[in-house]
């Protein structure tokens, strides 16, 4: 029988093998990571300090202090009623100026009341707005406002239970005012200090409530609401009206409208119609209430007008004006829980400087949109070349959204709050609700050239033509520049 013999290099193989297991044994196992080489750590995940402090980026937390009370800021707040003296700061002038006085002769106008108060609103920095009336009953005026030329050429005049107004229906009125509106038109429109302009020239005081009033379709009334309702909006048709001889004639117009300036459209519950039909031509509209504070008007417009108020307070601005009456304690409480209910941007002042002063700012506190910071967390220390880091959650405590947009812009100044060097941020604050935090978070990349040592962080919202501070926020730390102060950036070399 034949043996068979292993060759001299197998054996040696199997002896250098029995030899490595042996000093294995002896020195333990290794594991796989161990036997894995070393990964080098992605820009998402930090990489491990080599350093005595085998930490992250070190990161410094503020939370500023909120403020109580009104918190006046642009398009939105007080309205002091015309010739009152001004009991809170007001952003937006706003007045109701009749037709009569605008419109003194044919092809003529006078644009001077609306021009005293723009300049009355510039001496404080302020934005105006109006309403054009056709009729202001007693006490406040003697009836219609229709220039007396209009009624020279055979305008008709209505008897209401309050006083006299146009017949709205009228084919003279709805020319004549309809060429006024055009002027007005090509004047104002897109006026950057025009903050809106409500839809006026119908009803009392252009409030849209009148006896004439006629939700009928198809009636003379319900043509001659929408007729109105174009000259601002913009819109063409043919309608009906009745001519100086009583008879009813068949019209087509046109009419550019309003494009660029906010429109405001003033709802009575319970003539819901023009509103109805303002909606169906143009959904940038918004809505404008004569009694704030009184109970049985808020309920029925809780009854009437919630979705109104719902599908507009997101995107257009609501604005409040209230009851004459509405000056007492339980008043004002109601007025304040009823604000915040449907989102008031605006509550304009017809009490005459009556009314408790605190209860009053109370009911302005939850007016509008309140902007703040909750919390922002930023990496320091850093160095010259390196990004600075944070996160913010800001939060919106009012009852409205902004309607526009500024540009964020954060600042690294030295103590006496000279820039040294800015980063400027688009964030839409137009979507900020009321409700939950709204979370941003960014970086801030330093020049090389940034000196060395503690440098002070500083924000805020910024006009985007004047590049100036624009809001204010209700918070604490505001300086003299409109900024807000955070905190401390340690600038190492």
């Amino acid at each position: 029988m034949k043996r068979k013999f292993w060759p001299v290099n197998y054996l040696l193989l199997i002896l250098l093998l029995c030899l490595v297991a042996a000093v294995l044994s002896a020195c333990g196992q290794t594991t796989l990571e161990e036997a894995l080489p070393t990964r080098p750590a992605s820009s998402t995940e930090p990489a491990a300090a080599t350093g005595p402090t085998a930490t992250a980026r070190p990161t410094a937390v503020v939370r500023p202090t909120a403020l109580t009370g009104y918190v006046p800021n642009p398009n939105m707040g007080w309205q002091e009623g015309a010739g009152n003296p001004l009991r809170f700061p007001q952003t937006v002038g706003y007045d109701r100026i009749d037709w009569d006085v605008l419109n003194p002769a044919e092809g003529s106008y006078n644009w001077l009341p609306i021009e005293t108060l723009r300049q009355k609103a510039q001496a404080t920095g302020d934005a105006f707005s109006f309403r054009v009336r056709p009729s202001r009953p007693p006490p406040w005026g003697e009836g219609h406002t229709m220039p007396a030329w209009v009624v020279e050429q055979g305008a008709i005049i209505v008897r209401g239970t309050r006083s006299t107004e146009p017949l709205y229906a009228s084919c003279l009125y709805l020319d004549t005012h309809g060429r006024f509106v055009e002027a007005m038109r090509q004047k104002y429109d897109g006026d950057p200090e025009l903050a809106f302009l409500d839809v006026g020239s119908y009803g009392y005081f252009g409030d849209w409530y009148s006896d004439q009033y006629d939700a009928r379709p198809e009636t003379l009334d319900w043509h001659a609401r929408r007729w109105i309702a174009d000259m601002y909006l913009g819109g063409q048709a043919t309608r009906p009206c009745m001519d100086a001889y009583g008879r009813v004639v068949e019209v087509t117009y046109h009419y550019p409208g309003f494009q660029q300036t906010q429109l405001v459209m003033p709802y009575t519950p319970g003539y819901e119609d023009s509103l109805d039909y303002v909606f169906s031509q143009r959904p940038d509209v918004g809505i404008r209430h004569d009694a704030l504070g009184s109970e049985a008007h808020h309920q029925l417009f809780r009854d009437r007008g919630r979705e109104y108020i719902e599908q507009t307070w997101p995107r257009e601005p609501i604005v409040f004006e209230f009851s004459s009456d509405a000056f007492t304690a339980d008043a004002l409480a109601s007025a304040r829980a009823f604000a915040q209910e449907m989102h008031a941007s605006y509550v304009h002042e017809t009490l005459g400087g009556r009314g408790n002063q605190a209860l009053l700012e109370a009911v302005l506190e939850v007016v509008g949109y309140r902007l703040a910071l909750q919390e922002i967390r930023y990496t320091t220390p850093v160095r010259p070349g390196e990004t600075l880091s944070f996160e913010m959650d800001w939060v919106n405590s009012g009852s409205a959204p902004p309607y526009q947009t500024y540009p964020l812009v954060l600042w690294l100044t030295d103590a006496a709050g000279q820039p040294l060097y800015e980063s400027e941020y688009q964030v839409d604050i137009q979507t900020w609700l009321p409700g939950p935090p709204t979370h941003l978070n960014g970086d801030m990349p330093l020049p090389a050239e940034l000196p060395t040592g503690p440098l002070y962080l500083r924000l805020a919202f910024v006009d985007p033509a004047t590049r100036q501070p624009a809001l204010n926020l209700a918070m604490d730390g505001r300086d003299q520049q409109g900024r807000y102060l955070i905190g401390a950036v340690e600038v190492l070399p």
